[in-house]
């Protein structure tokens, strides 16, 4: 498979990225064809939580966001009948959905700001097997070796130690060797995949350094959330951390906010479980959409909220009481009723 691209890759990742950035970028390089520089499969990402340790998908995703705010994209957006790549409700693109597999692709040199490969032209220090009297003693190089339990997985003749690139699987196959008929279940063909050469514009680095630490603080607020939730929803660090990425990504796209709502409708109906943190995954899964705040009643006196005092409580809108100037008990100056009356007068 990608064995010379995985070495390629290798000598080009920049050097401040994270070992975990580095080794989820290897592992798909060392999955993707050489030829076409792409990677799928129905097994993809169980072999690369395999390859790389991580213990689910949403753990590698969050890696690969940290490479895409570094310049080094490895996904592939899905394009919809159109052709043009599908985008979310918020506007970002889409790599994967349910019944669609995920694409990668390792980019050129030209398409990510990596570091100069280096040159091992020196004559002093070539390997002994460009030589083929330059062993001693027992000393020949293990590339001339021939034991059969040293050989290559990629040459082993049994059905099950084959290597993966020669299964006759169709989803495991490089675009570039599929026919013009896309069979049920495959993902959709890539017919154009080119990618102009990009570069990374002044900043960018610190840039995505920025992102990754609001990320982070936000990852590590839902782990906290979790963490805290009343007994008995309330989950230990390692499961918190589990259900966190899958939190995020649930309350951005559903409108919910870590507060006490929340928790009111994550803890709701709780008789009869025996294990309610059993089920806290599935409750955040199928949150519904928040509801919408209460429109004002007609006539009311109160005057518009100014959505600042109160320390930002919602309740702020419907009750003057909450309406007071942050880290004190003073009516607000903009929008408490009092104040108001004030000016009239």
């Amino acid at each position: 498979m990608g064995y010379e691209l995985r070495r390629w890759l290798e000598d080009r990742l920049p050097q401040e990225i994270s070992s975990g950035e580095r080794v989820v970028a290897l592992a798909i390089a060392d999955l993707a064809w050489d030829d076409s520089r792409v990677a799928y499969g129905r097994k993809f990402m169980e072999k690369l939580l395999w390859k790389t340790g991580f213990e689910n998908e949403a753990q590698i995703g969050k890696v690969l966001g940290k490479l895409a705010s570094r310049g080094i994209e490895l996904r592939v957006p899905i394009s919809g009948d159109d052709g043009k790549p599908l985008r979310n409700k918020r506007g970002q693109l889409v790599y994967a959905h349910r019944g669609h597999q995920r694409t990668f692709r390792i980019p050129f040199a030209s398409e990510f700001p990596g570091r100069a490969a280096p040159h091992w032209g020196d004559e002093g220090e070539r390997s002994p097997d460009h030589d083929a009297h330059a062993w001693h003693d027992a000393e020949r190089s293990p590339a001339r070796e021939t034991f059969t339990a040293e050989r290559s997985p990629s040459w082993e003749s049994n059905e099950g130690e084959r290597s993966p690139g020669r299964e006759g699987f169709r989803g495991e196959r490089s675009p570039a060797r599929e026919s013009m008929v896309t069979q049920a279940g495959d993902p959709i063909p890539l017919t154009t995949p080119t990618f102009p050469p990009s570069s990374t514009p002044r900043g960018a680095e610190s840039a995505g350094k920025a992102g990754s630490e609001q990320d982070d603080d936000a990852l590590a607020a839902a782990v906290e959330f979790l963490m805290n939730l009343p007994a008995p929803w309330a989950v230990g660090r390692i499961t918190a951390k589990a259900h966190a990425p899958l939190l995020l990504e649930v309350i951005t796209e559903q409108g919910w906010r870590l507060d006490q709502e929340l928790i009111a409708k994550i803890t709701e109906n709780a008789k009869g479980l025996n294990r309610p943190s059993a089920v806290l995954r599935s409750r955040i899964s199928d949150l519904p959409k928040a509801p919408k705040p209460a429109a004002a009643k007609s006539g009311s006196s109160l005057p518009p909220w100014c959505g600042q005092c109160g320390d930002g409580n919602p309740a702020a809108e419907f009750n003057a009481k909450f309406r007071t100037t942050p880290g004190s008990n003073k009516p607000c100056s903009d929008c408490h009723p009092a104040n108001r009356a004030a000016d009239a007068a």
